[in-house]
């Protein structure tokens, strides 16, 4: 339904337009009336007509001076001025703001049907090339999003060369520029302790992930997500705040357990060089595949640890409790599969978290002490020092 609006400050002449044809059974809608040109500004971009009826002289602010700030205030809006001024200089000033058609009064009811009709043709036609141009605008977006991901996964894959990959990655908007992040996600299904009974189609599942991963990541100068192969996810995003991109990976997994009932398995890594990223998602990929060996007991204790690391008080009594088993028997299964004990795996948690917050410049030392678990950031000191061989002051002053 089209949307028309009577501008005219007579009520008899409002009145006689509003009734003068069957305007439902044209296919047009009379939504507002004006009495005068300020008016009937103000309501037109509050309803948005299609089509306007518009009388030249009308107080306050005269027809002209409407139609002008109209092409501005509405631009699609269809103007039709019916004057009682028989003056070639109104005339010509209406056929230079682009009006539609100049009627005069009195008008007849056929003439004005021939017009409206006339408009209202021009009006659909509109609005089926729009309809048509927005169909293609979103298929070719769909398109460009696809080839984009098929781009990276062939990067990444090595299947493209580098030189490939420079000579074509600006026609896909990559302009990764300083420091490069690649996460790399898989998903373990059902894992997440307490999670609702729900069984996922694989691909479902993995479409639901990278959607939650992607509208984590708007804020992120550029980044892409895609899926890769055999269930991988990966991530690629330029580092502007390397504190805030963690925030964003951890509020991402903490939404998938949340809202999909599903753990994963996460790594990334970060990069000055945009070439060793291939290299990279190889060594993550084997990491990740190595950990999918574990069995799901000890894989949900490591996501415990990745989790909680930063409470001082975590224990293996209460990490056992959530994992239903007794403390004795999950720590003869980290030693088993992982070869550690459980504070052996806590800590290497807290200093690879430490050496996150370390790359971070801003980061103070006894922040980081207490953000992965440590009150004292003597005892943070020793035992960074104790698994790193150097203090985490000394690690620093090494990155830089």
């Amino acid at each position: 339904m089209l949307k028309l609006m009577i501008a005219d400050d007579e009520p008899r002449i409002r009145n006689g337009l509003r009734k003068a044809l069957p305007w439902g059974d044209m296919g047009i809608q009379v939504v507002a009336e004006a009495e005068n040109g300020s008016q009937a500004l103000e309501i037109a971009a509050t309803v948005r007509p299609d089509l306007m009826f518009v009388d030249i002289n009308m107080p306050i602010l005269g027809g002209l001076e409407l139609i002008e700030l109209l092409q501005h205030e509405v631009p699609g809006c269809l103007v039709i001025v019916i004057s009682g001024h028989d003056e070639f200089s109104y005339a010509q000033q209406a056929v230079r703001l682009n009006v539609f058609d100049y009627l005069l009064k009195p008008v007849q009811k056929s003439e004005l049907q021939a017009v409206v009709s006339k408009a209202a043709e021009v009006l659909n036609k509109d609005r089926i090339q729009q309809r048509y141009t927005q169909w293609m605008n979103h298929k070719f977006e769909d398109k460009a999003v696809t080839m984009r991901e098929d781009f990276l996964r062939s990067w990444i894959t090595e299947r493209l060369t580098q030189d490939q990959f420079e000579e074509d990655h600006a026609f896909y908007q990559l302009h990764f520029q300083g420091p490069v992040s690649l996460l790399l996600v898989k998903s373990l299904g059902k894992m997440t302790i307490n999670a609702p009974a729900k069984t996922w189609d694989p691909q479902l599942l993995e479409f639901a992930i990278k959607n939650i991963l992607t509208e984590m990541l708007p804020g992120v100068p550029i980044s892409a997500v895609l899926s890769v192969e055999h269930g991988f996810i990966a991530a690629i995003s330029q580092v502007s705040d390397l504190t805030v991109l963690h925030g964003k990976y951890e509020e991402f997994e903490h939404s998938v357990q949340q809202y999909l009932g599903v753990s994963m398995l996460l790594t990334h890594v970060v990069t000055e060089q945009l070439e060793e990223v291939p290299s990279l998602y190889h060594e993550l990929k084997n990491s990740l595949s190595k950990e999918n060996t574990l069995t799901p007991i000890v894989m949900m204790t490591k996501k415990y640890l990745e989790t909680y690391y930063y409470r001082e008080d975590l224990s293996l009594s209460e990490v056992a409790e959530q994992m239903n088993v007794n403390a004795t028997y999950l720590s003869k299964l980290l030693k088993r599969d992982l070869g550690k004990s459980f504070i052996d795996c806590l800590t290497d948690i807290r200093i690879k978290k430490a050496i996150q917050y370390l790359n971070d410049p801003t980061s103070k030392m006894y922040e980081i002490s207490r953000r992965v678990g440590y009150q004292s950031q003597h005892y943070f000191s020793h035992t960074f020092k104790k698994v790193m061989g150097v203090s985490p002051l000394e690690y620093r002053k090494r990155g830089e």
